[in-house]
């Protein structure tokens, strides 16, 4: 497996070679934000969520009592390359090879775009995959600017990929009649759930099977711009960080995957939202853990 830039022992993460190799956990930071449709930053974002995580792991223990303390191999950032063509193939042979060997990846992005060869990578399992966004916009624009690949698409580009069985979208707040048209059109796949309606615990996704496989894809746009300012497209009355965790900490499913993106550390406010990006990753790593026979 390529290996990129390399970051010494910290906290839960390591670069050791062999625990590169074995564990079953992995970090990837994605620094790309070339199909941002509006603001740029992002792609500053996985140094500093790699660097507050390890700030997090001063206490390696999460809050459900996983001690993830040098349990989790950080194969360091996958560089963007001339075009977006070629940084989406980069990353989905990247990806295809950690699914390939039982890996459970958490990517850093990056724009919201990274996730589309991330998830198309999930083909290489051969089993169907269901794919769970907490985010304030849909992402279901057909395309955006004559761009179908634009970080405003994300969603329409899952949908239309095969091996996801379906898609749950959580904390929406923004959808107008374009995207309403998509919606409607996958009806049967594509389930909403709306932030104005999430006023406790968030859904429990129990119409998707225990076993089965889930890829989480968290914009931290989803969470309100008060717990999260540093983002490009902020939205007012958004998700909390408990009801995230609280999600994140009390699932009933199998995760393969997940990635946090669109932190945007030029709009940042005191490091809050890479902060709170790598306290996500470590309960959801807490979580991961669980489903591991080590």
């Amino acid at each position: 497996m390529k290996q990129s830039s390399k970051l010494p022992l910290a906290g839960c993460l390591t670069t050791d070679r062999e625990k590169q190799k074995s564990s079953p956990l992995v970090f990837v930071g994605l620094p790309d934000d070339s199909k941002s449709a509006y603001r740029k930053g992002t792609a500053k974002a996985p140094p500093l969520i790699r660097s507050a995580y390890d700030g997090d792991c001063h206490n390696s223990t999460t809050e459900t009592g996983v001690d993830l303390f040098g349990r989790v191999a950080d194969l360091g950032d996958l560089p963007s390359e001339d075009s977006w063509e070629k940084t989406a193939q980069s990353y989905r042979e990247f990806a295809a090879e950690l699914f390939e060997s039982s890996k459970i990846p958490f990517f850093a992005g990056g724009d919201h775009a990274v996730t589309v060869p991330i998830v198309d990578a999930l083909a290489v399992l051969n089993e169907p995959v269901h794919f769970v966004q907490i985010d304030a916009h849909p992402d279901l624009y057909p395309e955006f600017d004559g761009d179908r690949y634009s970080n405003a698409c994300v969603a329409a580009r899952i949908l239309e990929m095969e091996h996801i069985v379906s898609v749950t979208q959580i904390g929406i707040r923004t959808l107008n009649p374009l995207q309403q048209e998509i919606a409607d059109q996958y009806r049967d796949r594509l389930e909403i759930h709306y932030a104005r309606e999430l006023m406790s615990e968030l859904p429990r996704l129990q119409d998707i099977p225990e076993d089965a496989a889930i890829y989480l894809s968290l914009d931290i746009d989803g969470l309100d711009p008060a717990y999260a300012p540093g983002v490009s497209y902020p939205e007012p009355g958004g998700l909390t960080t408990r009801q995230v965790l609280n999600f994140l900490q009390n699932g009933h499913w199998k995760l393969i995957g997940m990635d946090v993106v669109e932190v945007n550390s030029e709009l940042d406010v005191n490091n809050l939202t890479a902060i709170l990006a790598g306290k996500i990753f470590h309960e959801a790593m807490g979580y991961a853990s669980k489903q591991i026979k080590y």
